[in-house]
């Protein structure tokens, strides 16, 4: 009888370890505090950055719901859409999926934070165009999903990335570093301003950003003040939620060298007009959206580094397909 009693008392100690699992606390980009019981089974991501740090880190097992926008890699599309974005989750089938873990970005509203939180789902809010910031988010991750060994296998990968950054323009001073005015969204003369993330992603890979002083976050400035900047390099970055063909970018870095006020610019009749998609700009790909820049910024410097071939190499070992699609223009600059 009591033999009987101590193995009933043993399984329920082993069924309390298994579904409760070690309490993981997190500071996400807000400041807030997470706390969850880790490996979390089930989570909902309304960030596309966010779906593809999950996948490769887990293969998708946990994920029950995405956004719209998370359209890579490409089985993701049979999962759940939760929302279009992070600024309009649809809290209802949130709740209705019952995911531990809501993952965003920052267009998620503290009212709709509030509302999942009181429903018992953890929220965790990241920031997704920074290179430490990523490298931190993919080590949160892996500790709430279990994954801490796949979570440093990339994260290590990625920060290879940015060290071979970080030591080739560690040389170059203020002066030799290029001026670039950036425009993003496939909106002419929308710009970003210092603090920013697409700020900070150009000044990673070595660039100065022309817009970086301005007032607002994102500004709308005017062809005649970019004239009067002129700038060493033209960057325009699209939007992350569709892929691109090379010929669509290439169709984009024409508009631009064909207007008429930028014929006299230093960067058109230098041909340092480049075209980034926003799908290697953020989350685990952001790594090559930064090689793709330095180059640009400084071709003598990566002569030998080929983004397009690195950016391959890193689909195939952490999501197992090839790489398709157009993500640079012109690559080979």
């Amino acid at each position: 009888m009591r033999k009987k009693a101590l193995q009933i008392l043993i399984s329920l100690l082993l069924l309390i370890s298994v579904c409760c699992g070690e309490t993981v606390t997190l500071i996400d980009f807000t400041g807030h505090q997470v706390e969850l019981s880790a490996p979390v089974t089930k989570t909902v991501s309304l960030s596309a950055a966010a779906s593809e740090i999950l996948w490769a880190l887990d293969e998708g097992k946990s994920m029950v719901g995405r956004s719209t926008s998370s359209n890579f890699p490409p089985m993701i599309e049979s999962l759940t859409v939760a929302g279009k974005h992070s600024n309009s989750p649809d809290l209802e089938l949130i709740m209705e999926l019952e995911p531990e873990l809501v993952i965003a970005d920052t267009m998620l509203s503290e009212e709709d934070r509030k509302v999942l939180e009181e429903d018992g789902i953890a929220v965790v809010v990241e920031r997704f165009i920074d290179p430490n910031r990523t490298l931190l988010v993919i080590e949160n991750l892996g500790r709430a999903l279990g994954k801490e060994e796949r979570a440093s296998e990339l994260a290590g990968q990625l920060k290879g990335y940015h060290d071979l950054i970080k030591e080739r323009i560690s040389g170059t001073n203020s002066e030799e570093r290029p001026t670039v005015f950036f425009e993003w969204l496939g909106k002419p003369y929308h710009s970003a301003s210092n603090g920013t993330s697409y700020d900070n992603f150009i000044d990673f890979a070595g660039g100065v950003n022309i817009a970086a002083n301005e007032s607002v976050d994102y500004p709308d400035v005017s062809p005649e003040w970019v004239i009067e900047k002129d700038p060493d390099v033209i960057l325009h970055i699209l939007g992350s939620s569709k892929d691109y063909t090379e010929e669509e970018l290439e169709q984009w870095r024409d508009e631009i060298i064909s207007r008429p006020e930028l014929q006299n610019s230093r960067a058109v009749k230098e041909g340092r007009v480049y075209v980034l998609s926003g799908t290697v700009a953020t989350g685990v790909r952001s790594a090559i959206g930064e090689l793709y820049l330095a180059k640009w910024f400084y071709p003598e410097l990566f002569d030998d580094i080929d983004p397009g071939a690195e950016h391959e190499k890193l689909i195939q070992e952490f999501y197992n397909m090839k790489l398709e699609g157009g993500y640079a223009y012109p690559s080979n600059a």
